[in-house]
């Protein structure tokens, strides 16, 4: 494309133009609040992509010959309750129900082969809200019910971003380092970029152990949508010099122009510069891979040219758009939750990443792609939004939550990594949430407001795990949850979980090694033969 033509009323002169009108879009819908969503709920009837249409790109075995296993932190923003879903309870099985918050009859199913619950239900209205609500969570019990495990938590604070922070280190279990760092450092020194946080907040801390390896810190991304784009220093720019040029640049400005500058003579042994500099070193290795087009899963158009820019988008993007299909760049009908877990998937399948986390925003945000139906996205600050109306924020961002997982292990499930085995086998998704709501309600109501619990359960989908469980169990009385015995795993009403016991478990079930970390063993979280 020739400089300044015109394409849908934009004037693109470059790739900087192009992102920043793409940036533009990005901050006008969140500005009014209004980004899409697709709620089909979890209804994908098998898989639309084979077994063989979407092979691994990267390594599965360490260069030692042990597998490598991957992380999904899922951050369920401002209190999911597992007694809106996996944990539900009918009112026929509680003396208490007018005043707790169970749930008509007719509403709940148990799953076949499980421990678990599901709650199918509509509604018209979250709140004052004017939206319809449809949840499905029987369809995704149904599907992934003998890989989802419950574990019953008492927490130990009601601060969202204190809780967020404490749900992924274990409340500092090991040094204050986070399941993520943990899982990057046992398992991504050979990947380029072993531990991606798409998330906000508490979720998105780094953790506080001095002694782990740089490179297992999080690489912090505020947009899936643009971020493939920032991987490649010149491809995109049109009349940019070539490569070769770019490579005798870099050379020239590392070896002697860096070397005899006062500022660098000056603050070059500072941390933080040292730290730069050795990302700055990361980019060619991006630019061979090639990254900005392999990341980049969206279609070639009018009004985004990649092509006419010299970038050409994956090639299986029609596969990923069958899925994820409201994916996109910046604009009013792109659903930022899709993006976040296409990319999530992209990372790992191209031998990237071992640690993912991503999940729900606190903005409101309404689904457009759809005219005729009156759906929304996200409530303000997610599931923290019970404090207006529980049942059904808890039940929008459930189905939310679950929909969206279901797609991404659609397609881990069909990615092939050796014969007889997919991402899937080796892939862990944890549901953090950094507290619970309040049990209680008014007699005879439908609707009604909680505040924060600290006693919840915590959500994990894996073949890793001990599948189709609850690890603990709930009092009918009361709602609220109790522990059990880390070795047997029989429930046990004396005992409360700690999240220190959650984050042991799900390291253990991913089979990191933590010298000196002195955590609990959970050997009834793991998976049994």
């Amino acid at each position: 494309m020739g400089k300044n033509k015109k394409r849908d009323g934009l004037y693109i002169n470059d790739r900087r133009d192009f992102l920043t009108r793409a940036g533009q879009l990005l901050m006008g819908s969140a500005a009014y609040g209004v980004t899409p969503q697709f709620l089909a709920g979890c209804t994908n009837k098998g898989s639309p992509v084979s077994s063989s249409a979407v092979p691994a790109d990267g390594p599965l075995y360490l260069k030692e010959g042990k597998k490598r296993k991957y992380l999904f932190v899922f951050s369920a923003m401002g209190g999911a309750s597992i007694n809106d879903s996996f944990l539900a309870m009918r009112e026929s099985e509680s003396k208490n129900y007018q005043k707790l918050n169970c749930f008509p009859d007719r509403l709940v199913t148990q799953g076949e082969g499980t421990d678990f619950r599901a709650v199918d239900l509509k509604m018209e209205t979250v709140g004052p809200l004017p939206f319809d609500i449809e949840t499905t969570q029987s369809k995704f019990l149904a599907k992934y019910g003998k890989e989802i495990m419950v574990t019953t938590l008492t927490g130990n604070t009601v601060a969202h971003p204190v809780g967020q922070a404490r749900c992924v280190n274990g409340f500092e279990a090991w040094n204050g380092r986070t399941l993520q760092e943990a899982v990057a450092a046992y398992y991504g020194s050979d990947l380029l970029i072993p531990n991606v946080n798409m998330a906000t907040l508490g979720f998105a801390e780094n953790g506080k152990d001095p002694s782990l390896p740089r490179y297992a810190l999080a690489e912090q991304v505020a947009n899936a949508a643009i971020f493939p784009f920032g991987l490649d220093g010149s491809l995109g720019i049109q009349g940019a010099p070539k490569k070769s040029l770019i490579d005798i640049a870099r050379r020239v400005r590392d070896d002697k122009l860096d070397q005899e500058s006062p500022f660098f003579k000056t603050f070059g042994q500072n941390p933080q510069i040292r730290e730069w500099i050795e990302r700055r070193k990361k980019l060619p290795e991006y630019e061979r891979l090639n990254l900005i087009n392999k990341l980049n899963p969206f279609a070639n158009s009018t009004r985004f040219p990649f092509t006419s820019f010299g970038l050409e988008p994956n090639t299986r993007g029609d596969l990923f758009r069958e899925l994820f299909k409201n994916i996109g760049p910046p604009g009013p009908e792109t659903d930022d939750l899709q993006n976040q877990a296409l990319l999530a998937y992209l990372l790992v399948a191209s031998g990237l990443t071992c640690s993912v986390t991503f999940g729900l925003g606190m903005n409101v945000a309404v689904d457009i792609t759809e005219p005729s139906k009156k759906r929304l996205w996200n409530t303000p600050t997610g599931f923290d939004y019970s404090h207006n109306a529980h049942r059904g924020t808890q039940a929008l961002l459930w189905q939310r939550t679950l929909d969206t997982i279901d797609r991404l292990i659609t397609l881990l499930r069909s990615t092939q990594t050796a014969p007889g085995e997919t991402l899937w086998d080796h892939s862990l998704i944890y549901i953090a949430t950094e507290f619970g709501r309040d049990k209680t309600k008014e007699p005879n109501v439908t609707e009604f407001t909680s505040g924060h619990n600290i006693n919840n359960g915590v959500v994990m989908i894996s073949p890793l795990v001990n599948g189709g469980k609850v690890m603990g169990g709930i009092d009918p009385e009361t709602l609220l949850t109790y522990g059990f015995d880390p070795e047997s795993g029989v429930p046990d009403p004396t005992r409360t979980m700690t999240d220190k016991h959650i984050y042991a478990g799900i390291l253990q079930a991913l089979g990191v090694e933590t010298p000196g970390a002195n955590l609990p063993l959970m050997k009834s979280m793991l998976k049994r033969s």
